[in-house]
């Protein structure tokens, strides 16, 4: 997959693991460890930081290897086959159900401390409402992700920060008061609190630079989070005896209370149902992608699977997962629900180390990873033993429930996926490569995958009123979509060659969901395609246009009608104009068309990342268009007005006035020759251009005048920059006139790259007309 398609930066990958991580589990679980093993509670942190590491380094080779929204179910399966990627897979899912229970238990106990409720029924209210949301597929961005983690780790660290100031060193004593052995099953305990940061993993085609981003992303979010984790710990061991802890219920929201009263005792609070919250509610996503994933390759059946028509959401994987994670809030126990989770994920983890192993030495002609993770197979065999170790020291109930998920998963698979399941994975090419090189095979070296792909790097489009152009029409209304592609038409048609049209219509897709499994179902929009077949043949029969030879080139242009999903409708946009090398994107506006509304919408972030020309029309009406007029300033984006105007009216044969405003005494004659002198190579060829120099004020008043006496059909107006500069967005003078225009209005940006001489030139242009050197009229008054 290309880059430009994919949505999810660095920030948004570390903070998919990291608040999937900082759950119930440091909040619930610290004053446990520290009964189970005193303030040594520690290494058990860092035991289980260290494996997950090594674990995290491993995901991010096979994910680079093999990006897809699988996840661990994926990689194991396809480096240790089938039989093995049904226990991981149905080991995966249970563990997500346990961990949604530990956290929804985490819920309740937070929801109990403020509200008439029992931990019991505040788990299974909360319960209901995120599966309800996950169901409907209620909109949750990245950038909610984000604050939500910032918020968690501000809080923290500011519990971590006044906490160490509060540590009485003599509670340290004795370190190990239960011996090393305790030390195994408390990691055996507090492993959930780990469980999280493979989902990273799981969403790897969707992350941009992932040779880069998704290792530091699952290395560094482990990191940061065992770092937090102990200085946690550390803090409450210090402001409690062995002796006290055990009776404190709450042991971070009664040491805040000590150290800064109510205030912080509720930050905590907060902080548990966030991250609760935060982590069921991830949890849940991640658990209908392994059901999507297992699906696929028809390891279970594929009514699990079914997407719902409107909402896009996996409805029947949600609904079961969530009803057993509620039934599992009957084992009453916080401490199985625990071990149970982490066990089951152990496994994965295990097999998942072991799998990149494997794969290293295999080097299948499919496995192509652009990061390969230092130490192997020394590392991951480590890393592999001690998720074994581990699960050894978790106590009998823990065990039995993985000796339960090896034989049920292998006889389902026996019974069920064995006849049905057909994918190709690493263990035969190994068997093969064992036979020849033995022990050998590990220290075999792979080949170095380079990617060859190169990134498009958009430079400034010379201005050009003949040449053709590739256009992305954004449709979201199917009232308004023949308008714009008709507009699109006429703005990507040459004189001498017919140009490109995209109908790109996006589909939001819920979180839940995979994106690669609703590409699979979407199909062309019929409403788009029926416009496009109304404009060829108006274009073919001469309708609308200058004759003949018009009719002929417009007829020439091809259209194109794409249906594409994305998390992020603008970023989508964004991607899709770049993914075709579109030199433009057209988007209608709906509703108030004022600079105040755009900037308070997600349209701002198209203005300011989109590295193509842009236009966004407000549509009273295209049918008949014989007056166009374009407000002339001279800057970037009225230049670019100047060019889709001629290309507009040449093939409608409609008269384009350039209006050119000045202030009283300037020589008009003078005004009328520079302007005419400069547009003369952009209008050659072009003879129905009108120059008018009108005095007036100001700007936005003698545009208004012009508008009042002539019956224009269309105003083309460029975006202007304000003296204190916002980031590409429409400026002042537009804002008034796109909202009160009687007729359409188009208002365009002409992408501009970073260069100095450009912005220099723009700058002096703006200085000399707020100091009034300039024969322009006065914009000091707009805002």
């Amino acid at each position: 997959m290309s880059d430009l398609r994919r949505e999810l930066g660095f920030w948004d990958a570390l903070t998919i693991g990291a608040g999937t991580m900082i759950g119930a589990g440091i909040f619930l679980l610290a004053g446990i460890a520290l009964e189970m093993s005193g303030p040594a509670a520690i290494f058990a942190y860092l035991a289980a930081g260290i494996v997950c590491m090594i674990t995290a380094s491993s995901a991010a080779e096979l994910a680079t290897g093999m990006p897809t929204s699988g996840g661990d179910y994926f990689f194991v399966s396809r480096s240790l086959g089938p039989a093995f990627g049904a226990i991981s897979g149905v080991g995966i899912w249970l563990s997500l159900t346990f961990a949604i229970a530990f956290y929804l238990f985490g819920l309740g106990e937070y929801l109990s401390q403020f509200l008439p409720l029992t931990a019991f029924w505040g788990a299974v209210i909360g319960g209901v409402l995120l599966v309800a949301l996950n169901v409907i597929g209620a909109k949750e961005s990245g950038r909610t992700q984000v604050i939500v983690v910032l918020t968690l780790f501000a809080i923290l660290g500011g519990f971590s920060v006044f906490g160490v100031f509060n540590i009485n060193v003599d509670n340290f004593t004795p370190f190990m008061p239960f011996g090393f052995e305790s030390i195994s099953a408390t990691t055996a305990l507090v492993f959930v609190s780990f469980l999280g940061f493979v989902k990273i993993a799981a969403v790897a085609e969707e992350i941009k630079e992932p040779s880069k981003n998704l290792p530091r992303a699952l290395i560094g979010s482990v990191a940061i989070v065992t770092l937090l984790y102990v200085i946690i710990l550390l803090v409450i061991a210090g402001m409690f005896t062995q002796e006290t802890i055990i009776d404190v219920r709450d042991p971070l929201t009664t040491a805040a209370r000590t150290m800064l009263g109510g205030p912080g005792a509720v930050a905590i609070i907060i902080a548990g149902l966030l991250a609760t919250l935060s982590s069921a509610n991830a949890s849940i996503m991640a658990s209908s992608r392994i059901n999507l994933a297992m699906a696929r390759d028809r390891m279970v059946p594929n009514w699990l699977s079914a997407i719902h028509d409107k909402l896009l959401t996996p409805y029947r994987a949600i609904l079961l997962t969530g009803v057993l994670a509620l039934a599992f809030l009957f084992l009453e126990s916080l401490e199985d629900l625990a071990k149970i989770a982490s066990v089951l994920q152990l496994y994965s983890y295990a097999a998942l180390n072991i799998g990149c192993v494997i794969l290293r030495a295999s080097s299948p002609e499919w496995y192509k990873p652009t990061y390969r993770t230092p130490g192997t197979p020394y590392l991951q065999i480590f890393a592999a033993l001690g998720c074994l170790a581990i699960i050894i020291y978790s106590g009998t109930f823990a065990q039995v429930a993985v000796v339960i998920l090896i034989v049920v998963s292998l006889a389902w698979y026996a019974i069920w996926g064995r006849n049905r399941v057909e994918f190709e994975h690493a263990v035969p090419e190994f068997k093969e490569k064992w036979k020849e090189h033995g022990l050998g095979v590990f220290s075999l070296p792979m080949e170095q995958h380079v990617d060859e792909s190169e990134e498009w790097v958009p430079t400034i489009r010379p201005l050009s009123s003949t040449s053709p152009r590739n256009v992305v029409a954004a449709l979201a209304n199917p009232e308004t979509e023949g308008d714009l592609l008709k507009l699109g038409q006429l703005i990507a048609t040459g004189t001498k060659q017919g140009g490109t049209v995209t109908g790109l219509g996006m589909v939001r897709v819920p979180l839940q969901t995979p994106i690669e499994t609703i590409r699979r179902k979407l199909g062309e929009k019929t409403t788009v395609r029926e416009s496009i077949e109304k404009i060829a043949e108006e274009s073919r029969g001469e309708k609308e246009t200058n004759g003949k030879e018009a009719a002929r080139m417009l007829a020439k242009t091809k259209f194109e009608s794409v249906s594409e999903a994305a998390y992020d409708i603008f970023q989508g946009l964004i991607n899709e104009t770049e993914e075709r090398r579109a030199d433009l994107m057209l988007m209608g506006w709906q509703g108030g068309f004022s600079v105040g509304r755009i900037y308070n919408t997600p349209v701002q972030r198209v203005l300011k990342n989109l590295r193509a020309d842009l236009a966004i029309l407000k549509d009273r009406g295209l049918k008949d268009i014989d007056s166009i007029v374009l407000p002339w300033g001279g800057g970037l984006h009225a230049w670019l007005g100047l060019e889709i105007g001629i290309r507009i009216a040449r093939f409608l044969d409609a008269e384009l006035k350039v209006l050119r405003l000045v202030k009283s005494g300037v020589d008009e004659a003078d005004e009328r020759r520079e302007l005419e002198k400069s547009i003369s190579e952009l209008t050659d060829g072009f003879d129905r251009v009108k120059i008018e120099i009108r005095e007036s004020e100001d700007v936005s008043s003698g545009i208004l005048a012009e508008l009042d006496v002539h019956d224009h059909d269309l105003v083309i107006i460029g975006a202007s920059h304000e003296w204190k500069i916002r980031n590409v967005l429409f400026g002042t003078i537009p804002d008034v006139i796109a909202d009160r225009a009687p007729c359409s209005v188009l208002m365009v940006r002409r992408f501009v790259t970073e260069d100095w001489k450009l912005k220099a030139s723009e700058g002096i242009k703006r200085m000399k007309e707020q100091l009034g050197l300039s024969t322009s009229p006065d914009t000091s008054g707009e805002n």
